[in-house]
């Protein structure tokens, strides 16, 4: 007995051109894919604080460390990351730096797990202007509009100052990735 099974015919070729790969569905994208990413200039210039309170640094046309994202998914991760070159004019003195989020529905809340994300000069000469990376990482918790914002504390005397180059930019990014 010979059995026959018939099919329609197809053109794989033209099938595969038919495929939309410009756009991938969020739903598809795998754990530890790149949901999206949101990138913006930061002025590296004429701002300055001693403040020994955390002070936010988006001053328009000064310094703008800061980035507005609508998360995709409850649960992924922001990262948030950014360099500045800076002085501080007290040898004992320091800054430390933390990540909060304006928009978070329970009241601002600092965005990664730790108390800071970053911290520089300590024991560095008073005329020395140094460059460094700041990075925080952060859960999601809510998928409203994320108001990231990079807030500095000066401790143990001196001025932060951001008056490096009135022509330098400097490269602000934060990178959803689904967990």
């Amino acid at each position: 007995m010979t059995v026959r099974v018939s099919k329609p015919e197809f053109n794989l070729r033209e099938k595969l051109t038919e495929l939309d790969y410009s756009t991938l569905p969020y739903d598809k994208i795998p754990p530890g894919g790149i949901v999206q990413s949101q990138v913006k200039y930061s002025n590296n210039t004429t701002y300055t604080t001693s403040l020994d309170g955390w002070v936010s640094l988006n001053t328009v046309g000064q310094v703008d460390y800061t980035m507005k994202i609508t998360p995709r998914f409850l649960g992924s991760k922001l990262i948030f990351e950014t360099d500045m070159t800076t002085m501080l004019n007290d040898d004992d003195g320091y800054v430390r730096y933390r990540l909060v989020d304006l928009n978070n529905p329970a009241g601002t809340t600092v965005f990664h797990a730790n108390t800071y994300c970053g911290s520089a000069h300590y024991k560095v000469s008073t005329d020395d202007w140094i460059g460094y990376p700041v990075r925080a990482m952060g859960t999601v918790v809510h998928t409203g509009e994320h108001n990231l914002v990079l807030q500095a504390r000066v401790k143990n005397g001196g001025t932060l100052s951001f008056s490096w180059s009135g022509s330098d930019y400097r490269i602000v990014r934060v990178t959803e990735i689904r967990q």
